[in-house]
C-alpha cells in the first residue's frame, strides 16, 4: 500500500490520539522501566516452557482415552497450552528467555511444533510487526484495508479477508502462516532466508517422523483429534488474542505521514486482563504493552514492567477487562479502514463510532 495523507477528514478522536502522540516525541519510553526488569532468569522460563508442554501433551493424549463428548474440552485446553508454548516461543524470539542465542532457538523451535511453524519464519515476521506496530502501509499483523482497495480484490481474497474479520477469525493466524511461514523468499534478506530454511528443516523432519507415528497407532481418527484439531485450537487462541490486542473502535491505524515509533510502542494496544490462573497459563502475554515498549522484558516481569509505566505516563496505558462481548464488537465492527477519519467502518461501510473507553470497566 503506497503512502498516503490519511485520514482526510480527522476528527475530535483522531486529533486527541494525535495530541498524545506529540507529547511522546523524543521521550525515550524504556527508561521508565528499571534494568533489573531485562534479566532473564532460564529457570523460571523453562518452567513456563515445561508447563505449558505438560498441558498441550496430556490435553492430546487424554482424546485417544476419553470419551467422544469429552473431546472439544479437551481441544480447548490442548490449544490453551499449544497457545503457551508459542508465548514461550516469543520470548525465544525476543532474546528474552535467556542470553543464549543458541538455547533460545532451541526452546524456540520445540516450542512452536505444535503450531507446526518454523521458529526463525515467525521470529522474522512478528519483528516486522515490532518495528511497524499500526502501521497502515507496514504492519504485518491484522492490518486492515481500505473498503475501496477489498472491493477491487478477486474473490478468493475477500472470501479470506472478510472471514478474517468475521466468523473465521480463527483462519487469521493460519493466514500468516501460510503466506510466509515455508517461504524463504518471502523474505528480504539473504541471513533470513537461510534462518527460515533451517526452521522448516526441523519442522518437516519432525512432522516427517511423527505424523506416520501417530496414523500408524491412532489411524485417521487421531491424526484428526489429536493433531489436526488441537492445532486449529491453537490458531483459535493465537488469532483471539492478537486481533484483540490490535483491534478497537477508538485506536486508529496510521499512515506514514503521522506514524510515530513512540506512540506505536505505548498507545495502539489494548491490553485486556485475563482471570489469574489465565494469565498464569498464558505467560502474561495479555500484559502487552509493556512487551511492545521493550520487548526484551521476559514474561514473568511485565506486570512490573507494566506499573512502570503507567507510573510514568499516566492514562497512555491501555487496560481492559476481557469479556466476549468485546471480541464480539470487533468482529461485528472493525472491518475496513476509514480513509476520512482514520478509524474502522463496517462492511457496509458505516463508521464506527469510537467506543469511550472511559466508561467500559478497567481492571
Amino acid at each position: 500500500m503506497a503512502a498516503y495523507s490519511f485520514p482526510t477528514a480527522p476528527g475530535p478522536e483522531f486529533s486527541e490520539f494525535m495530541r498524545k502522540s506529540d507529547q511522546l516525541k523524543g521521550v525515550r519510553l524504556q527508561e521508565a522501566v528499571p534494568s533489573e526488569y531485562l534479566k532473564p532468569n532460564v529457570a523460571r522460563g523453562l518452567l513456563g516452557f515445561a508447563l505449558s508442554w505438560l498441558l498441550y501433551a496430556g490435553a492430546v493424549a487424554g482424546t485417544a482415552f476419553a470419551p467422544a463428548y469429552l473431546w472439544p474440552l479437551l481441544w480447548v485446553v490442548a490449544g490453551l497450552g499449544g497457545w503457551g508454548l508459542h508465548c514461550i516461543a516469543h520470548d525465544c524470539g525476543h532474546g528474552s528467555f535467556s542470553r543464549s542465542r543458541r538455547l533460545n532457538s532451541v526452546i524456540g523451535h520445540a516450542a512452536l511444533l505444535p503450531l507446526v511453524y518454523p521458529f526463525h519464519a515467525w521470529r522474522h515476521v512478528h519483528n516486522l510487526h515490532h518495528a511497524h506496530t499500526n502501521n497502515l502501509e507496514l504492519d504485518t499483523d491484522w492490518r486492515p484495508l481500505p473498503g475501496r482497495m477489498y472491493d477491487g480484490m478477486p474473490l478468493r481474497q475477500k472470501i479470506v479477508y472478510k472471514g478474517t474479520r468475521t466468523f473465521a477469525f480463527w483462519f487469521g493466524t493460519i493466514n500468516y502462516w501460510r503466506v510466509s511461514g515455508f517461504r524463504p523468499g518471502f523474505f528480504p534478506k539473504r541471513q533470513m532466508r537461510r534462518d527460515v530454511a533451517r526452521s522448516i528443516a526441523v519442522v518437516v523432519a519432525v512432522c516427517a517422523l511423527y505424523l506416520p507415528a501417530l496414523g500408524y497407532f491412532f489411524g485417521v481418527q487421531g491424526l484428526l483429534t489429536m493433531f489436526l484439531a488441537p492445532w486449529l485450537f491453537i490458531h483459535a487462541w493465537f488469532s483471539a488474542t492478537t486481533l484483540m490486542h490490535h483491534s478497537t473502535s477508538d485506536i486508529p491505524y496510521l499512515s506514514g505521514e503521522h506514524w510515530t515509533r513512540n506512540a506505536s510502542r505505548l498507545l495502539v494496544t489494548t491490553d485486556y486482563t485475563y482471570p489469574r490462573w489465565l494469565l498464569f497459563l498464558t505467560h502474561n502475554i495479555s500484559i502487552h504493552t509493556a512487551h511492545h515498549v521493550i520487548p526484551a522484558v521476559p514474561f514473568y516481569h511485565l506486570p512490573k514492567a507494566q506499573e512502570a509505566l503507567k507510573q510514568a505516563y499516566p492514562d497512555m496505558v491501555r487496560e481492559r477487562r476481557f469479556t466476549f462481548g468485546e471480541l464480539w464488537r470487533i468482529l461485528r465492527d472493525c472491518h475496513f479502514y476509514d480513509t476520512e477519519s482514520g478509524f474502522y467502518t463496517d462492511f457496509d461501510h458505516r463508521p464506527v463510532p469510537a467506543r469511550d473507553h472511559s466508561k467500559v470497566p478497567a481492571a
